[in-house]
């Protein structure tokens, strides 16, 4: 698998919550690690990270993620900012994914930094 069509079923799983973990059966490798700010420790595996998408969705009804940088492949993994809304009222959220990939291109692991209040990452709207 390449890269750039793992990471395009990744972002489909996160936006198609009834279809996540179908999706990531594609792209997400057996032992595949997502952690962020909010899950340091990570959660390991496919349904493990299809539960967080699920959960995620049901705390954030409507939640939508989009890139806002072009994927960019540095030493073999992706680099790529977002952003991210849902909720109600609404919560708007960004950061930046560092993507790393098995031998066979599934993704190994997301390393998902958040931005902070303040940061130019995130959407104009949540500047100060």
């Amino acid at each position: 698998m390449r890269p750039a069509d793992a990471y395009e079923l990744y972002v489909r799983a996160w936006n198609e919550p009834e279809g996540a973990l179908s999706l990531l059966e594609e792209c997400w490798a057996e032992d595949g690690v997502y952690a962020d700010d909010e899950v340091p420790d990570g959660v390991v595996g496919r349904a493990a990270l299809a539960a967080l998408i699920a959960e995620t969705h049901e705390a954030l009804p409507g939640f939508r993620v989009w890139s806002t940088s072009p994927a960019r492949m540095l030493a073999g993994r992706i680099g790529v900012s977002w952003a991210a809304e849902g909720g109600d009222p609404r919560e708007t959220q960004a950061g930046t994914d560092v993507i790393e990939f098995d031998p066979d291109g599934r993704i190994a692991r997301v390393t998902d930094v958040l931005a902070v209040e303040g940061s130019r990452a995130l959407p104009a709207e949540r500047q100060p």
